[in-house]
């Protein structure tokens, strides 16, 4: 994938007071600790200071399969990780400033053998006035590890430095808002605590918006008008991205609203993204002459909630975008990649190219009682290249969920999602037990079936149903509280 995705959160341990943690930056996400042996977290507030220390040892970095073990040719480049921890520190601090503001101090660490991450930096949010707040975070950052190097076509061991920029200045009002918000990072930033979507990029956003006065009784309770600037652009002042999008909604009695989207916009994509940058000594990572493509775009979206009884709501949205990107990397063995390129052979470079998205997403929730409730969704994507005519990818995903409340402390959960671009479904039951916070009883199954499927090692079609694995689980734990 092109950008990493972004999961929440689950784990009890580090949601509790995570709070402290959250910065504009996302410079700390503890997903990034992946399997601790142990951690220590010491949160609170003394005065108008807060404070936040996490310690974590993480043994997923050095563990390997008993295969990858056993393996002759993949033993020597492993040798040194196995059985190694990764060693985790954060450090926040916070002063409340005035009535509604706040000044912040938050550092990082992230250590483990040739991937070495310190982080420091500053935050605030200031409320100038009723109406105005500005928020701001600056991240400095150096790093001994790998950098992919696209000059050379390769990683190279080596020291980064890195900046990481964000602030956000919006004023609110009974009619007219806006708000301009902005955030960069540096090409050698990182943040291994942390979550980052993309380097090398600036993102500029302006949002204007007016709302009509709110009558509460009318059919058409209120109505608003607003339109999104935004700009990216990488540290080379090239530009990446330039899009606007307008919308009107209407809002309606019983929680329903509409809103219509227009989008316009232009897209460049450079080959030292995606692989090596071409020279006389090395092709580059694209097809063809060009090391880079450009792609302008436009697009339709309506969004659209009701609910027209207690035990019932219903959600839609859905675009149709003309021109958005094929990244040509292909959606695995039922979707090949589909590029002029790639049909003369499979394994010629990169060859993105423009096509016309759908998107599609429904969800209906039914309660009929307060201790019940189910939910339906379904989400459709689907991508035809222009040049070519063919489909890139075509996904439709099902996931149905339902709770069941039997007391304020015990409950049971199942869920199923199906999908058709990887043939796979997938169960999971929970019977859970919660008294109070810290202290629960899990009990848990969970399945995976491939269904009309591919082989893993020999890539040949599966019909039917073939069993991924099954696990069956119990999962506890039990809080001491002690006063001082």
């Amino acid at each position: 994938q092109r950008f990493p995705i972004f999961f929440e959160e689950k784990r009890p341990f580090f949601l509790e007071g995570k709070e402290i943690f959250e910065t504009p930056l996302t410079p700390v996400h503890t997903r990034a600790i992946i399997d601790p042996d142990y951690a220590a977290k010491l949160t609170g507030k003394v005065g108008r200071n807060t404070f936040g220390i996490l310690v974590a040892s993480d043994d997923a970095p050095g563990s390997f399969s008993q295969d990858e073990i056993d393996d002759p040719t993949i033993r020597p480049g492993i040798d040194r990780f196995i059985d190694r921890n990764a060693y985790v520190g954060v450090l926040r601090l916070k002063r409340d400033v005035g009535r509604d503001s706040h000044l912040g101090f938050l550092a990082t660490s992230y250590q483990f053998i040739e991937k070495h991450n310190l982080l420091g930096g500053f935050d605030g949010r200031l409320r100038l006035s009723p109406q105005t707040v500005f928020s701001f975070q600056v991240l400095g950052t150096t790093s001994r590890r790998f950098f992919r190097d696209a000059d050379l076509g390769r990683n190279v061991y080596r020291t980064g430095n890195g900046f990481g920029y964000s602030f956000n200045y919006g004023k609110t009002g009974s009619g007219l808002t806006y708000r301009l918000r902005g955030e960069g990072r540096t090409r050698d930033y990182r943040a291994d605590v942390g979550f980052t979507r993309r380097t090398n990029t600036n993102q500029e956003l302006l949002t204007v918006r007016y709302t009509s006065e709110s009558r509460p009784k009318a059919k058409l309770v209120s109505w608003s008008l607003q339109k999104l600037s935004t700009i990216n652009f990488d540290w080379q002042g090239r530009l990446q991205r330039l899009e606007t999008y307008p919308n009107v909604t209407f809002n309606f009695q019983k929680q329903s609203f509409l809103s219509v989207y227009a989008l316009a916009g232009s897209e460049r994509l450079f080959e030292e993204e995606f692989g090596p940058k071409r020279s006389a000594a090395q092709a580059g990572a694209f097809f063809g002459p060009s090391s880079e493509r450009q792609a302008s775009y436009q697009g339709i979206e309506v969004e659209a909630q009701t609910q027209p009884s207690k035990k019932y709501k219903l959600y839609l949205d859905t675009f149709y975008k003309w021109g958005g990107f094929d990244f040509d990397l292909g959606n695995g063995l039922r979707y090949p990649r589909v590029s002029p390129a790639a049909l003369l052979d499979p394994r010629a470079p990169l060859d993105p190219g423009p096509g016309n998205q759908f998107f599609l997403k429904a969800t209906i929730l039914h309660q009929p009682t307060a201790a019940l409730r189910s939910s339906l969704d379904y989400t459709k994507s689907r991508l035809v290249r222009r040049d070519t005519g063919l489909v890139a990818f075509d996904e439709n995903i099902f996931a149905l969920r339902t709770t069941y409340q039997f007391t304020p402390f015990t409950f049971a959960r199942a869920r199923l999602d199906y999908s058709t671009l990887l043939s796979n479904i997938r169960g999971q039951f929970l019977l859970g037990w919660t008294p109070n916070p810290g202290t629960t009883f899990y009990v848990g199954y969970n399945n995976d079936l491939n269904q009309n499927g591919f082989n893993p090692f020999t890539s040949q079609p599966e019909p039917g149903f073939r069993r991924n694995g099954q696990t069956l689980f119990i999962k506890a734990s039990y809080l001491f509280r002690r006063s001082l």
